[in-house]
Parts: C-alpha cells; structure tokens; sequence
C-alpha cells in the first residue's frame, strides 16, 4: 500500500479543465507505449547488461572472475582482492567533502528579496526529503556503471489536507530507468517520454488493482518474458510529454499568469484589487502527464504533472556520443581487465606458495613396503614420523625430496604492473588512498593526496550539472504548487531556520494590493557551487580568525564573538550573545537597527576624557611651536638673524628654533638664514 501511496502521490494537482479533457483510447496508450518500450530496448540494453556487469564486478563478491576460467580452475582457488571498491569509495569521499548547492538569483534587483525565499524553501525541500541520500546514491552509481537517478515528487502536507509539499527521492536501481532514444540534451530534458521499472507479486497486483486483470500477452513478443512471468509483473511508470499552447497574461502588478477558468473566476476580485490585465497571447509550452501501466493495459493515468519537465534526473558519468549514441560508463568499465589479472597473479602466487612444501617425495616400493598408509596420508596430516625400510638397491638407500621451484619473480612483477595499471585506468594513486609519501609538511601532503582530484573531478562536475537541471525543475514547480498563501520554512546557508508567509496581500497607501512573497513573480538564474559544506568551511573560518587574532592582538576584541560563533560546542551561542553585548558597550560594533544604543560605561567614559584631554594638550603644543617658527621667520625677513655664526646661541637658548636652523644649514651650508627658510 506504501507503493500505491507513493504512486498516487507522484504526480502534482489536477486542474478542473485538465480532468474533463478527453483522453485517448487506453489501448491507442497501451500500443504507443509498447513501441517506445521497445525502442528504449533496442537503444540501452547492452549498455544496461554493462552497467549491471559493472555494478555485481565492483560490489558483489565472487563477480571478479570471468566464468570460463573459473570452470576451468574447477576445485583451486579463486581469490578476489577487490581494489576497486576502495578507489570508488575515494572519489565518493571527495564528492561529500564537496558537496554541489544550488544558488538562486533574480535577473533583475527586484527579484532578489523572492530569489532568497526560493533558495531558502529549496534548501528545505532537500533538508526535509533527504535530498543528500538521493544525490550520494545516485553519484555512486555514476561513478560505478556510468548512470544514476533521482526524482522530484508531490505529496499531500496532511492527510485530511489539500495543500502539497515538494519531495526529492532517490532512485535506488540505474537500471529501471529508461528515457526517450532521441532525446539530445546532457539531461535529457528534450526526452518527450520516459519509463521507470518496478516489478510486483501477482498478490500485490490484485491488492492494488482489484479490477484490474492479470492478463497474458500475444505471442511472438519479445517483450512478453519481459513484462509477465508465473511469479512477477512489470509494471511502469510511463511519463509522456507533450506540446500544449496556452494564453498567459500580463497584469498590472507585474505578475505574468495564465489564462484558465479559475482566473476568469477571480477576475473580479482582481478588479477590487487594483490588477487589471494589460496585455495576453499564446506561447507554446509543454505538458507532462503520468500512466501507471503493465504491458497489457493501463493501471492508472492519465495523471496531470504540474510541470513542463520530466521529474526525473539523470547523472551520467563518463559519456561520449558514437555514431549518434550516447555510450556511458564508469570507473570500473576500463579497469576490469586490471583488476582480473592483478586477482589471478596474486591468487596464482600464493598458490606456489602453499604448495611449495608439499613437493612429493621420492621412495622405492621396498622403502614404504608396510607402510603405505601412513605415507599416503603424509600430505594431509602432520605426521611426527615416517618410517621407512633401507633399501641397499637405491642410491641414497633412503627417500628423499627434490629441491621445490622458486616462486617466479615474474610473477609478483606482473602483479605490481597490475596494481599500478588499476591507478592508471582509475586515476586514483597511492598517496590519494593513505598511503605514505616522503612529503613532511602538512600542506605538501595535502596537495599530494589530492593529486587524483583532477582526473576524477568530471564525476563531481556532471553531478553539479545535475543538480542544476534540478533546480530549474524546483523554480518550474514551485509555484504551481505553493501557490497559495501559506507559512513555510526556510533554510539559510548555515542552516538557521526562520518562517515565512508566501503569497501574503499587503495593501499599499495607494488603495492597491501587493501580494508579498509570490515565487511566481521575476525571473530566476542557477549556478551550483561545488566546495566545502557549511561545516568545513565554519573550521577554516575558526583557525583562520584565530591566526588573525594572534598576529594582530589591537583587533582580537573585535573578532572575539566571529571566533566563537564559528566553534561548534554546547553553549556557544550564548557566549556570542555575551560578547557581542560587551562589544557593542565598548563601542566595537552597532548594536543592531532594532536596538537602541547600550548606556555608556563609566569607565569608558572616562578613558575618552582622558584621551581627549591628552589630545587637547597635543594640539596645544603644536600651535606653541607653530608660534615660535613664524616668530623665527619674521626676525630671518628683518635680518634678525643674517649669518650662520649665530646659530649656536640659538640652539642653546630654543630647541625649536636650533633645529630649525640645522635644517636650513643643512639645505643649504653656511649661506644665510633668509635664503633657506622654508614658507
């Protein structure tokens, strides 16, 4: 019942027009869908069986060895030393040390107030729905076979309720994924069909289906073995896009909506409001609908999708297109060989090597005559003696055992060649891994372990395009879904929730209504930003904070309540409301626009009439020296003071004017006074 819930809840409202649309025949649908299924077919499913070989060869055991051999080393051992898991898990690693986040921006500035409330309500969305486990499964995949995927689905807020929530859900397997042959773009977001697999028991067909008939197909298909079998039924979820023209109009609030009988209705209401159309026309534009169907007949549908896209996401790995087809892969399609010949090197050495002590023993039938049983068993029990019988006929008179082979050296060569072709083929090296470097400085041994970045940051950048492609899913959906006036939640960078109403009416002096918060108003841009989560870069902000602090201690006042705010350790915040209290009765920062400004401290107040009382003294003094030196100018202008010979007496009767002479003597020697004063 859980399936059938989510089913029902996967498609977004139903308008009241949509519903009373005729529909197509269902078995005009049914035979529609069976040619497109069978193209997808024709198109993927050799790259299908690869990625499945991919996924069983890096993750379930006993998948490393290639059939044929296995069967012809029969009873010796195979042994797997999986060093491709490790590798994968290395990249995967690096992609949650980095996580990909959207950024919204308005086009215009006006946009930007409603771009924060998206981002914010987008952040939510993937808090609240898990989003991380859908993108970390899905780039897991990518990076193993070359695709994953993930959805963005409805749901009802409240079971007795009417209003929807957004969700973004993971796609567990690659492989129930099939989108349309001709569609062109990286994302696919051209596709204008697209099928997701779920296999179900014969019970829960007829749980969830009750008057629907479990039939057999025609013969001579080949999808039948497909779609029916004694013990489970394919059922799909079929997505088909269509191109639809609608009438949008532009009101005189800004706002851009389209022409449907609920905006005929409101119309007058409108009117009361001030908002009155300006201008309409036709645009082309797309519509989604959902099937629920088996490969005989549909299940449920035709469901209404209040976007223009497909709802879900693709990310690919590695993809080139071949004669017009996009081939895919991963990490491990191009590194299998490595790894076979690395497991059967490694399993054939230690082969030898077990086997080196049994090398058989060399007897005469008289030497074991009577003893033949305990010398049968010698190689299988540890036997703590051998009798034997002397025979005079025999060169040694005695059994003996001829020198065991080394293990060829050759052998383990080949092995590290193996080893170092899986680095190759992978892009992931030793130091990258953990492994130790002769680098001692922590910096250097940063860069070094992030060496294998480069060749495997393709896999970070496609899930970042993804990611994109998702947000411009969410920026369609949104406002078709929360397009009422409701209180939702949103997410600030640091996490930090605050509540805000969309949709709100706020009536303006001027007898006109401005609805606040209407994420169908602006336009929107998306970037997504690949680096450090929120976490990592709150520790680099703390240890760079505190370097500041420590070389420049006149500032480390300032910085106090930023150095604790980016610790994370109970009782934090209220040590940063604390600091910030006594920073702002200090006068070291604002207090905020909402506060008025703390009461002086006495104290402070009297450190600044000392400062001020000391600054006065300081410009009483210059306005004293700044006397004497015009003083001493008039008397050079009279000829006062007309050689050099009396500057000594000046320098011991006035500092000020002695070094105001040794500068004009050093201007200009011995020449007179009134020839080198300054003006």
């Amino acid at each position: 019942m859980a399936r059938k819930k989510a089913a029902e809840n996967a498609v977004g409202y139903v308008r009241p027009e949509e519903s009373a649309k005729p529909q197509k025949n269902d078995s005009d649908i049914i035979a529609t869908m069976r040619e497109r299924y069978q193209r997808c077919q024709d198109y993927d499913s050799d790259l299908s069986h690869k990625a499945l070989e991919d996924i069983k060869f890096a993750f379930v055991e006993g998948s490393q060895w290639e059939p044929k051999l296995r069967e012809f080393r029969k009873k010796r051992p195979c042994y797997e030393f999986n060093r491709l898991r490790q590798m994968i898990r290395k990249v995967l690693g690096d992609q949650r040390q980095n996580r990909p986040s959207i950024k919204v921006r308005g086009t215009e500035e006006s946009d930007k107030p409603t771009a924060d409330v998206l981002q914010g309500l987008i952040r939510n969305i993937e808090s609240v729905s898990n989003a991380e486990r859908a993108y970390d499964g899905a780039f897991e995949m990518m990076v193993t076979c070359g695709k994953g995927f993930w959805r963005v689905n409805t749901k009802y807020s409240d079971d007795e309720g009417f209003e929807q929530d957004i969700e973004i859900k993971e796609i567990r397997n690659p492989l129930a994924v099939q989108f349309d042959p001709s569609a062109s773009e990286w994302d696919r977001r051209d596709a204008m069909f697209a099928f997701l697999i779920d296999y179900v028991s014969k019970d829960e067909f007829e749980t969830r289906w009750p008057d629907k008939q479990v039939e057999h197909f025609e013969s001579g298909q080949d999808w039948v073995s497909d779609w029916f079998s004694d013990e489970k039924i394919r059922i799909a979820e079929y997505w088909v896009r269509e191109p639809a023209t609608k009438t949008i109009v532009l009101l005189s609030d800004g706002r851009t909506v389209e022409k449907t009988p609920e905006f005929d209705r409101a119309a007058p209401l409108l009117a009361q409001q001030g908002i009155a159309p300006i201008q309409q026309r036709e645009c082309k534009t797309y519509k989604v609908v959902q099937y629920m169907v088996s490969g005989a007949q549909v299940l449920e549908g035709p469901n209404p999708w209040a976007g223009k896209f497909i709802p879900i996401v693709p990310a690919w790995g590695d993809m080139v297109n071949m004669d017009g087809r996009d081939v895919y892969s991963g990490m491990v399609r191009f590194s299998k060989d490595a790894q076979r010949t690395y497991n059967f090197h490694r399993t054939t050495g230690i082969e030898r090597v077990a086997n080196t002590p049994q090398a058989p023993l060399l007897v005469t039938p008289k030497m074991i005559t009577g003893y033949e049983n305990l010398w049968n068993s010698a190689a299988s029990e540890p036997l703590p003696y051998l009798p034997y019988n002397i025979d005079p006929l025999a060169p040694t008179q005695k059994p003996f055992r001829e020198q065991p082979p080394d293990v060829p050296q050759a052998m383990m060569a080949l092995a590290q060649l193996d080893s170092d072709d899986l680095k190759a083929t992978t892009g992931v090296y030793d130091p990258s891994l953990g492994a130790p470097a002769p680098e001692r400085s922590g910096r250097a041994i940063l860069a070094r372990q992030k060496q294998s970045d480069v060749s495997t940051f393709s896999y970070i950048d496609n899930l970042g395009r993804s990611l994109k492609y998702t947000a411009e899913i969410l920026i369609d959906l949104i406002p078709k879904i929360y397009d009422t006036q409701r209180m939702v939640r949103i997410l600030g960078a640091d996490g930090a929730d605050k509540a805000v109403t969309l949709n709100k009416p706020v009536a303006l002096p001027d007898g006109t209504v401005y609805i606040e918060n209407d994420l169908s108003r602006g336009k929107y841009d998306v970037t997504v930003t690949i680096g450090p989560g929120f976490a990592t870069q709150r520790m680099e902000m703390a240890d760079t904070l505190t370097q500041m602090a420590q070389a420049m201690p006149q500032i480390a006042p300032m910085l106090a309540d930023l150095i604790v705010s980016s610790q994370d350790w109970p009782g934090s915040e209220q040590v940063v409301e604390r600091l910030k209290a006594f920073q702002m009765k200090q006068g070291l920062i604002p207090p905020p626009p909402d506060q008025p400004p703390p009461p002086p401290d006495p104290m402070i107040q009297a450190q600044h009439a000392m400062t001020l009382e000391k600054i006065k003294q300081e410009e009483f003094k210059t306005q004293q020296e700044e006397l004497k030196v015009a003083e001493l100018r008039a008397k050079v202008h009279t000829g006062a003071l007309d050689n050099a010979g009396k500057e000594m007496g000046l320098h011991q009767q006035d500092p000020l004017t002695g070094a105001l002479v040794a500068q004009i003597k050093k201007l200009g020697g011995t020449a007179t006074l009134n020839a080198k004063v300054p003006e």
